[in-house]
């Protein structure tokens, strides 16, 4: 089975880099954030599809985040929604580790993660 994929909205009125427009991420799965406070305990981790840079380094994966109060990680990844965005640092797999440390991301935005259809 394909993992569900999303349209990362960044630019046109979301709050971030305006030189990075849109993101086809796929769904890779739940990773554990940083066990501090205003940290979530689980984020979705988007794995860019195609080649993206930010400040001259290319991004590979990026950790989504409901930005609203009562919108769930389920309900994102279900039907998408308004989701804070970091990015995973190069040299730096999630994946492996299924967790990443606060020196692992830095904020990128605040974006519209929308479910594109297989």
């Amino acid at each position: 089975m394909e993992p569900q994929r999303y349209r990362l909205g960044i630019g046109d009125g979301a709050h971030g880099p305006s030189d990075i427009g849109e993101i086809i991420v796929s769904d890779g799965g739940v990773v554990r954030g940083p066990d501090l406070p205003n940290w979530q305990r689980d984020y979705l981790l988007g794995v860019c599809e195609a080649r993206t840079s930010y400040r001259g380094e290319l991004v590979h994966y990026v950790t989504l985040s409901p930005r609203h109060v009562g919108d769930s990680l389920a309900d994102i990844r279900q039907s998408g929604g308004v989701v804070a965005v970091g990015r995973v640092l190069p040299g730096r797999d999630p994946r492996t580790s299924r967790a990443f440390d606060v020196l692992d991301i830095e904020y990128l935005a605040i974006g519209v993660l929308s479910p594109l259809k297989s």
